[in-house]
């Protein structure tokens, strides 16, 4: 009867700590989802402005690519 009181020990104790690590891993992924959730908006509209300044350069390097590529054809 002794074995028995401390099997059930043990196994009260191995749901316990799986219990507790289930609930921290749980809470580690609601706080990543609710990271993930807010910062592509702070991002996507500094994305924006970082495009918005880069898009007046991109032309011009489209342009020097291109009279490289013209000028290597030609030759």
């Amino acid at each position: 009867m002794n074995q028995m009181k401390k099997r059930d020990w043990v196994f009260v104790a191995a749901c316990m700590a799986g219990a507790l690590l289930f609930g921290i891993w749980s809470v580690q992924m609601g706080f990543a989802f609710h990271r993930s959730r807010q910062v592509p908006t702070d991002l996507s509209s500094s994305h924006r402005r970082s495009q918005g300044t880069s898009s007046a350069h991109s032309p011009a390097r489209l342009d020097a690519d291109d009279g490289d590529q013209a000028d290597h054809q030609s030759r």
